[in-house]
């Protein structure tokens, strides 16, 4: 295996490391290539990403308007119906204090009423009692 390599062999050989230089070097521009296109993909979508981000965080506000919009008119609403409730209540208890009122003045009737029976009855019982029925 010593043998020395003819001009021609080492020529072949040569003409062999500069095809493959060529076909490397070709190989390098397509992997060029593909790179610059990869990162053009990877760029593309990355604004697409960005603009999706965006409409998202308009998405986002849009509907923190809308709640906070909703909570106002509810927070007006409960508030409404708080000063329609306290109003009827008033209005519950005044009435309350009204039939109260009535009520004491009915048993105050009532008593009088069942006294006067009681002293009317007492009166007629001691009369009887007491007194002679004239004879005829």
């Amino acid at each position: 295996m010593n043998e020395p390599a003819t001009r021609s062999e080492l020529s072949q050989v040569l003409d062999a490391i500069q095809g493959m230089q060529v076909t490397i070097q070709a190989i390098d521009k397509k992997l060029d290539i593909h790179i610059a296109t990869t990162t053009e993909r990877f760029n593309l979508m990355d604004e697409k990403l960005k603009r999706l981000e965006d409409k998202i965080d308009a998405v986002e506000a849009k509907l923190e308007q809308r709640i906070n919009a909703v909570e106002a008119k509810l927070e007006q609403r409960i508030n409404s119906i708080e000063i329609q409730l306290g109003q009827r209540i008033d209005t519950v208890e005044s009435t309350l204090q009204d039939i109260a009122k009535r009520q004491a003045g009915t048993d105050a009737r009532l008593w009088g009423f069942l006294v006067t029976l009681l002293v009317a009855t007492l009166g007629l019982l001691a009369k009887l009692l007491l007194f002679d029925l004239p004879s005829s």
